[in-house]
């Protein structure tokens, strides 16, 4: 805005200046001037219209051609970390976590491709997706949690919230899997996320979430990942299941 003043006030100058080499007129001769006077007057005033207006339509071309360019480096930059995504769970001999990952960089990709003309919001999924490269998974889902409740449009809304499924499934997978015993409760709860049906989640999760040999950091990412769409207080009832289930194995001992 600055540089479209500036510029419009330089050639605003530039006519009024083409005036200032002119003779003052006689008081003899300055009835019969004034309409030449007047005419001039309109002119100037035409001109200074004209060019400020072409000076707005250079800076508007400018302003185009600079967010175009942002717009592309924008998606070229998340086009890498698309394919590195993909590219992180190729070595992986977790077939489910293979086909989770798979499918979130295509749910991303194409949030991506709709918010393009929003710098801040595809930064924030670049982030997103950057935390999840980097193994960062809590800070991951926040981001993208953060981001599906945003101000969108609605198919926007549907967008960023498939792809938050898709997410929490991924890190559900990479961090869960491995716990013993719960297999078939981490794959239940993965396919239930994976496809938005949290109602479906809730009884696995909370079975994982009162296993007693979780850390901290599971938990944080449990509860990160789940406190957005899961009923409100599931980590409560979780807490009461285990130790219902503690209670009778002291029973049977």
């Amino acid at each position: 805005m600055k540089r479209m003043f500036f510029y419009c006030t330089m050639v605003v100058c530039g006519v009024l200046l083409t005036g200032c080499g002119d003779k003052p007129a006689d008081s003899t001769s300055s009835t019969s001037a004034a309409p030449t006077q007047n005419q001039e007057a309109g002119e100037i005033q035409e001109a200074v219209s004209k060019a400020a207006s072409a000076a707005v339509e250079e800076v508007k071309k400018q302003s185009a051609t600079a967010v175009a360019e942002a717009q592309q480096q924008a998606r070229a930059a998340y086009d890498d970390l698309s394919r590195k995504l993909v590219e992180s769970t190729k070595g992986q001999t977790d077939k489910l976590l293979q086909d989770v990952g798979a499918d979130l960089e295509k749910r991303t990709k194409q949030l991506s491709e709709s918010l393009k003309e929003n710098q801040t919001l595809t930064q924030q999924l670049q982030g997103a997706v950057q935390a999840l490269l980097g193994g960062q998974d809590t800070e991951a889902v926040s981001e993208m949690g953060e981001l599906a409740g945003a101000k969108l449009t609605p198919d926007q809304t549907t967008l960023a919230k498939d792809a938050y499924n898709a997410m929490a499934a991924f890190v559900t997978q990479r961090n869960f899997s491995t716990l013993e015993g719960m297999d078939s409760d981490v794959a239940r709860l993965v396919n239930s996320v994976w496809k938005g049906n949290y109602s479906e989640a809730l009884p696995p999760l909370q079975k994982i979430y009162g296993q007693a040999t979780l850390t901290p950091a599971q938990k944080e990412l449990l509860s990160t990942t789940f406190d957005q769409y899961a009923p409100t207080g599931w980590k409560d009832a979780a807490s009461s299941l285990q130790k219902g289930v503690d209670a009778l194995k002291k029973f049977g001992n």
